[in-house]
């Protein structure tokens, strides 16, 4: 009876768990939308759908364990409807301080607004809310396609388009910086570089600088020979030259290697949406040499409007413009090798530390040794028990002859 009962019990678990996989989440295809990576979630907001409509989705990939895409679905979770205070947009800047989300300007449908909205989300209340700025402060005009990094409790927001069409009849030059901690924006204009939209930003931890690479300006494609370098900490601007630069491009992703490599991928070079030759190069920021990938890609890799993430030695490259549909509603990944090398993959596998591993070895030996001592114990017991009565085996002893049987 109670096997019976541990059989259905069994039953009723596997088929809760079949009804869940049903029902994972699974985002529409998208592009121009937002991502950014926050302990073990890569957060996605808002962009453009297959029929051009603006949204303001949010949801996020799990990386806190490893996956298979090909044995089950992407381990993402919706969580739209926290997001209702943020409005349907593109194109917007995402970055991150700490615990908190910051999402910067984008379109929202006509920029009806003039100034631009900054929104914040906190991975630990699980809120989004506006962020205040303070009335008697500069004010940072709305645009699209700009580029926000966040480092000590300050963002620098450089360049972005304003106006419709894939090249803007406006690009900014200004490097806007905004305190988190008196929440005011600080306005340099003076020294600034020429203004671009589409663009990236990778920041430098060891340095403090911010090298930008490609965008589309008033006169055309950015060079890519000569990178413009910001740094945060000096408040001035450098040129840094490059060797065997890659097509200049727009609308690209960058994410930058432990090892110091920025990996670009993607991009267009003209207004007509024409792909780059060569999805994906490399800058070697020590030597400053770029390295050109060999590797043709799937059709099904977006060539613009995407998103990437780094993490550990795995790019997760996320919807965007493709050839073969409007726009994708898969999740790429690449797993990143030496120079300009990397494989496309269906899976994702969490880095074990090495401490971790030295951890299981030793607690699996000691486990291992206890199981041994208590195995030895058992038999030594069973051995004396069994010695000492006889019956305990199932073995009768002898009974007694009576004495007259013979007589």
């Amino acid at each position: 009876m109670k096997l019976l009962i541990f059989y259905n019990l069994y039953i009723i678990f596997f088929q809760l768990i079949a009804i869940i996989k049903c029902q994972q989440y699974i985002p529409k295809g998208r592009t121009y939308h937002s991502a950014i990576l926050v302990g073990t979630k890569i957060y996605f907001i808002g962009g453009l759908d297959s029929l051009n409509l603006l949204t303001h989705d949010f949801f996020y990939l799990d990386i806190s364990k490893s996956f298979n895409k090909t044995v089950e679905p992407l381990p993402l979770t919706d969580w739209s409807d926290k997001a209702s205070e943020i409005p349907d947009h593109y194109g917007a800047a995402t970055t991150a301080l700490k615990e908190l989300i910051f999402l910067i300007g984008g379109d929202i449908g006509a920029f009806e607004t003039e100034y631009i909205y900054t929104y914040s989300f906190n991975t630990t209340e699980l809120i989004w809310k506006a962020v205040p700025v303070s009335k008697f402060a500069y004010f940072v005009q709305r645009r699209r396609f700009s580029n926000a990094i966040a480092n000590n409790d300050k963002i620098y927001l450089f360049g972005g388009g304003m106006l419709s069409g894939m090249t803007a009849e406006y690009v900014y030059f200004n490097m806007d910086i905004f305190d988190n901690i008196n929440k005011i924006w600080i306005n340099k204009t003076i020294g600034t570089i020429a203004g671009r939209e589409g663009h990236t930003g990778t920041f430098l931890f060891n340095t403090g600088e911010i090298i930008y690479i490609g965008g589309h300006g008033k006169d055309g494609l950015i060079d890519m020979t000569n990178l413009d370098v910001y740094n945060t900490i000096k408040d001035e601007w450098n040129k840094l030259s490059t060797k065997n630069p890659p097509e200049q491009r727009y609308l690209h992703t960058a994410v930058l290697t432990k090892n110091n490599r920025i990996i670009i991928f993607g991009g267009i070079v003209n207004g007509n949406n024409q792909p780059v030759n060569n999805y994906y190069v490399v800058l070697n920021i020590k030597s400053l040499e770029w390295y050109h990938g060999n590797t043709n890609l799937s059709t099904i890799a977006p060539f613009m409007g995407h998103t990437a993430t780094l993490v550990d030695d795995y790019m997760f490259i996320a919807f965007g413009n493709i050839y073969t549909k409007p726009v994708s509603n898969d999740i790429l990944i690449y797993k990143i090798g030496d120079y300009a090398n990397f494989s496309e993959v269906n899976y994702f596998k969490i880095a074990v530390p090495k401490n971790n591993t030295i951890k299981v070895v030793i607690i699996s030996s000691v486990l291992s040794g206890i199981l041994v001592i208590v195995v030895v114990v058992v038999v030594i017991r069973f051995r004396r028990k069994s010695r000492d009565n006889p019956e305990f085996l199932g073995i009768q002893p002898p009974r007694s002859i009576p004495a007259d049987l013979f007589s």
